[in-house]
């Protein structure tokens, strides 16, 4: 019956020259960026393959990539790495590699059991850091092949060391070459380059001689002949000097 009623009370009459009420406007508020997790993207180039990935972990790890990303830029169309028809070029790393050391920087797979990485991943990512200055990188990735540097093959062991700067790679090189059965090979030899072979084989025939051909030799034990066989060449000489790298008292700068 009310239902009734109500449909039968017209509507109050307003008359036309009084203005409806309209309703206020909402209130803007400013938003701002959170701190943490607001990242910018760059595009990379890595042969004939673009990536795309955050800049945050290469300015906070890279002094090189730091200086390229903090610079003023003038027009954000002009600059390199917003497009894709505009990348940031990164001439003379592998793929692979650079995949990688992405891989490290923002994992794909972050729910256990997460496999863990492979030498060759850390062998690359141990390249890339060193190229561009990511000291805490490099450390880790040191400290992770030193865990198994057994397995990584004898003349590889000191070319990467040599050429990454990785004093206690080119250490377990040299000694476990010393303790080879039969000393440096011809094919290892051609791989070294045959001074270095020379000299590697002169440091077996010294400890022999002194120690007994049926000895084997530790690190203690080369390291003090090995100065005398590479005196004219700094980076063998020092090797077995303690914190011998040059990066021993390097520190990624935080912003």
């Amino acid at each position: 019956m009310f239902a009734e009623m109500a449909a039968t009370i017209p509507p109050p009459h307003i008359p036309p020259d009084i203005p409806l009420p309209s309703p206020s406007p909402a209130k803007e508020v400013e938003c701002i960026r959170n701190k943490n997790f607001y990242w910018e993207t760059s595009i990379f180039l890595v042969g004939n393959e673009l990536f795309r990935a955050p800049r945050y972990q290469f300015i906070e790890h890279s002094d090189t990539f730091r200086a390229m990303f903090t610079l003023p830029q003038a027009d954000a169309d002009a600059v390199e790495g917003n497009t894709d028809d505009k990348p940031i070029h990164l001439y003379g790393v592998d793929k692979i590699d650079f995949e990688r050391l992405l891989n490290f920087m923002y994992p794909l797979n972050i729910i256990p059991p997460v496999p863990p990485r492979s030498l060759e991943e850390w062998i690359s990512i141990l390249k890339l850091s060193t190229m561009w200055v990511m000291t805490e990188i490099r450390n880790i990735a040191i400290s992770r092949i030193m865990e198994r540097h057994q397995e990584v093959e004898v003349v590889k062991r000191i070319t990467l060391g040599r050429s990454h700067d990785v004093p206690a790679l080119v250490r377990s090189g040299l000694v476990t070459l010393v303790n080879q059965d039969g000393g440096v090979t011809e094919q290892q030899a051609r791989l070294l380059g045959w001074e270095t072979a020379l000299r590697i084989q002169w440091v077996r025939d010294k400890l022999m001689a002194s120690r007994g051909y049926s000895c084997s030799f530790d690190e203690d034990q080369v390291r003090n002949a090995a100065p005398s066989a590479f005196q004219d060449w700094s980076f063998e000489s020092e090797i077995f000097e303690p914190g011998a790298s040059k990066w021993k008292n390097r520190k990624s700068r935080k912003r």
